[in-house]
């Protein structure tokens, strides 16, 4: 399927596909690095304390330095504007995105929206579907509202600044998702796959 935005209104797209495809912009997407630690913790500070509480980034820069999941930074005109992860349940079909912001400086261009592209483009494509799950502060519960997330009254958030939020996502829009991700020339560098290039080279 392609996704041009002249043919948006032409194509049968999803309500998630529909809310992302139109969002995404062009950037370089990889995984995080050691280097890369002030940088995120830099993006961090910038959404406090409207977005993000001060007290957390010790907890942040703990979870940067253990290194437990997937975790993207977007990379524009060669600085860091963001970053977030994406954790597998083991086998099942669950996953949570962790830890996902924008610099201030960047809110509300796409920059969201593609990081949030990527971290479901990572989800293994299954005959079932994936619940993905997100805690979020209730201030930013409209951005993901329109992704198609909703509240889970039965997992409340830590603090009543805090909600626990849901998406059912299929095996068909995981690959839209990459789709979409390709024809803008979005890739996603994973650590792994970069040292598999450099073996071959040598």
């Amino acid at each position: 399927m392609h996704y041009n935005e002249d043919d948006l209104e032409l194509e049968d797209l999803s309500p998630l596909m529909e809310a992302i495809v139109p969002k995404l912009i062009a950037c370089r997407i990889r995984e995080y690095q050691a280097d890369d630690l002030e940088a995120c913790l830099e993006v961090y500070r910038s959404n406090t304390p409207d977005f993000l509480s001060p007290d957390g980034l010790a907890n942040f820069t703990e979870f940067l330095e253990l290194g437990t999941s997937y975790y993207l930074v977007i990379e524009h005109d060669g600085e860091i504007v963001g970053c977030g992860g994406l954790e597998l349940v083991g086998d099942s079909d669950a996953a949570t995105l962790v830890h996902g912001m924008v610099h201030g400086e960047y809110h509300r261009r796409g920059f969201g929206a593609t990081l949030l592209a990527a971290r479901l483009a990572l989800l293994e494509v299954d005959d079932r579907p994936v619940d993905v799950w997100a805690q979020t502060n209730v201030t930013s519960m409209p951005f993901y509202g329109r992704f198609g997330f909703t509240y889970n009254a039965d997992h409340n958030g830590r603090s009543r600044n805090q909600a626990k939020l849901w998406l059912s996502i299929d095996g068909q829009d995981i690959l839209d998702v990459r789709d979409a991700l390709e024809e803008r020339s979005i890739r996603i560098l994973l650590n792994d796959v970069q040292e598999d290039d450099e073996d071959e080279k040598d």
